[in-house]
């Protein structure tokens, strides 16, 4: 028996041992998997949120060999720059860049290419030749389409000259050069749309708020708004919009269009105040710019890939309604 007992305690050593040390090399592996930085243009908008909480959502589920870091940099280009060198000293393997601005960014860009570090941007891309690969959409479509809708909107209404106004996001932001130059171009088509006024609200609905009553004020006559469309280069923008509109009694008169889909203006759509959005697929987008992300670490190659927009009205709105109700729990889950 005491032979019996021996044995039995030697073996469960052993497989104690054994589990420690599986344990031990598996920390140990997970210390040096290859490091990510992400590294987002800020939190201001609820879009960079669904974007890093799928990415938070894949690591979870997938388990990748890599790590993540996180981090925002407040619409600051300057910021975002010393962000980028901190990942570069701290060995990350590749950067994961939702730029901050189109030319400002290109530095951050250039500076992790000349320490061999590759650059997946992420929804933006920047001026620089030196990105590795692009996941995003095309923002010169989400323009495009903001206009397309609104064309057929005002001929619907029997509105036959209508008058535009369009709100920027912030002046040299990617998407915002983008999608004003789809405006621009399609002004060019339709000479019957006369451009009354345009500004930028940087991405805030309160600026947009000041922005569209001071217009209303100006352009107004009695029972005339001045303006039949207004276009906002994002959700987060046109809820500003929105109000000033309600609060001088033109709900349902002056067409709105925003980007992105937010929850607040889907709700619009449904009460006829909106006459349309464009869906942006962020889960989508900030699930597979990780992928790619990963792909650049362990040096695969990678390439762009672009996810399309897709045109909300209250014919679909419905649809969209559940797939923002989806995008906002996994959000609340990692935020």
């Amino acid at each position: 028996m005491k032979n019996i007992t021996r044995k039995m305690v030697m073996v469960l050593m052993v497989m104690f041992l054994v589990t420690m040390a599986v344990t031990s090399s598996g920390a140990q592996n997970q210390d040096t998997w290859p490091l990510i930085y992400v590294c987002m243009q800020g939190s201001q908008s609820m879009f960079p949120r669904y974007q890093v909480a799928a990415m938070r959502q894949y690591m979870e589920t997938a388990k990748p060999n890599v790590r993540i870091r996180v981090v925002f940099a407040d619409d600051d280009a300057s910021n975002q720059l010393r962000q980028v060198e901190t990942a570069v000293s701290e060995g990350a393997k590749a950067i994961l860049l939702n730029p901050v601005d189109k030319v400002q960014s290109a530095a951050a860009v250039d500076y992790a290419h000349s320490k061999g570090i590759p650059v997946v941007t992420l929804s933006q891309s920047t001026n620089s030749k030196n990105e590795t690969a692009f996941v995003g959409s095309d923002d010169v479509e989400s323009g495009r389409l903001q206009m397309e809708r609104l064309v057929k909107a005002a001929a619907e209404k029997g509105i036959k000259n209508p008058r535009f106004a369009y709100i920027n996001a912030v002046l040299g932001h990617s998407a915002q050069v983008l999608r004003e130059q789809a405006y621009k171009e399609e002004l060019a088509q339709y000479p019957q749309i006369k451009l009354v006024v345009q500004n930028t609200a940087d991405w805030s609905g309160e600026k947009a708020l000041q922005l569209v009553e001071n217009w209303i004020q100006t352009y107004r006559k009695g029972n005339d708004p001045g303006i039949d469309m207004i276009a906002a280069q994002a959700d987060c923008i046109l809820v500003g919009a929105i109000t000033a509109v309600e609060n001088a009694g033109f709900a349902g008169k002056i067409l709105l269009s925003g980007i992105d889909a937010d929850m607040p203006v889907l709700e619009k759509i449904k009460a006829g105040v909106v006459d349309n959005t464009i869906w942006q697929d962020a889960v989508v987008q900030g699930e597979t710019a990780l992928k790619v992300a990963i792909d650049a670490a362990y040096g695969k190659p990678v390439k762009t890939i672009l996810i399309p927009f897709q045109t909300v009205t209250k014919d679909n709105v419905e649809e969209y309604i559940k797939k923002a109700n989806a995008r906002n729990e996994l959000a609340a889950k990692y935020f």
